[in-house]
């Protein structure tokens, strides 16, 4: 995804003009410092055709003089309400003044981020309060999009089991057939989830997110109109995560991510119908749809 950052105080246009022609009505002065997702930046002259990701007071598409913003290929994070940064993921009554700053609502292009307890670690691109790396609660964030993220390498998946399959032990279930559905009933087997029996999860807490996930990914198979769905990756041990250049806090290692292809559908439609509903992390790649059910909002592209 793609942020501007303004750079000096400027002002966005409505045409690409010198601003002293326009109307009051037809330019809108934006203070430097401030940040939006953009879904296009176009070179026109010396100015941007910015078309926002949101709307600014009932606009889209706004021009901006070029030498007055910075567009650059970045995360976008979503402040969906005032909130706390800190150097810290506690409390901010914990926290002296010169470790907190407020931010308020706004769209905030992030180098990385990482998942800490009920907090989100972030590394801005532009810095605030002369600092790039702080601390948010995620109860107040409502998107990261992540662009030209590294996809694993994950092999593909086995053959479809015959009959029941082979006898595993799965914590907190006992004794399962690869072949035997997750939750009775439901289309999704062990097999998928543990790669043919060969990912055999840890411990029970695991073992409950993959039967959570399955659920909800009957759901997802609902909302594709019942189409077939073919998993490519669901859960992976560390060691396995690592080897296939999975994130090294991937929520595949948890049990409740899911990479998939939907039949007769590309990614790329699959991710456009599910977006509006799905309440979690969703990616797509050329080839597979990734989706888990992190506790916020999350959008990105795998790339090619």
């Amino acid at each position: 995804m793609s942020t501007v950052i303004v750079t000096q105080d400027t002002v966005f246009k409505t045409q690409p003009v010198q601003s002293s022609t326009l109307s009051e009505s037809e330019k809108i002065f934006i203070a430097k410092g401030s940040e939006y997702g953009i879904k296009i930046a176009d070179k026109e002259g010396s100015h941007y055709k910015l078309t926002l990701n949101n709307e600014l007071i009932g606009r889209e598409v706004w021009y901006a003089f070029e030498g007055h913003v910075q567009v650059v290929e970045a995360a976008t994070l979503v402040v969906t309400q005032d909130t706390i940064f800190k150097t810290k993921p506690v409390q901010s009554s914990e926290l002296p003044d010169a470790e907190k700053t407020p931010v308020t609502q706004r769209e905030l292009a992030i180098k990385s981020f990482e998942d800490i307890g009920s907090h989100l670690r972030v590394v801005l691109l532009n810095p605030i309060d002369d600092r790039s790396e702080w601390y948010v609660f995620e109860g107040h964030i409502d998107m990261l999009s992540i662009e030209n993220y590294a996809a694993p390498k994950d092999p593909p998946p086995p053959p479809a089991p015959r009959n029941r399959g082979r006898l595993i032990r799965i914590p907190g279930k006992g004794q399962v057939y690869t072949g035997d559905p997750i939750i009775s009933g439901g289309n999704f087997t062990w097999s998928e989830a543990t790669k043919g029996g060969s990912r055999i999860p840890v411990n029970a807490s695991i073992t409950n997110n993959i039967v959570r996930m399955a659920q909800r990914m009957q759901e997802v198979r609902e909302k594709l109109g019942n189409r077939s769905i073919t998993v490519t990756s669901w859960y992976r041990p560390p060691a396995v995560n690592r080897a296939v250049g999975g994130a090294r806090n991937s929520t595949h290692l948890r049990g409740y991510a899911v990479d998939f292809v939907a039949a007769g559908l590309s990614p790329r439609e699959v991710q456009r119908i599910l977006d509006p509903w799905w309440s979690g992390g969703l990616g797509y790649g050329r080839t597979f749809t990734h989706l888990d059910g992190r506790n916020y909002r999350a959008r990105w592209n795998y790339g090619s």
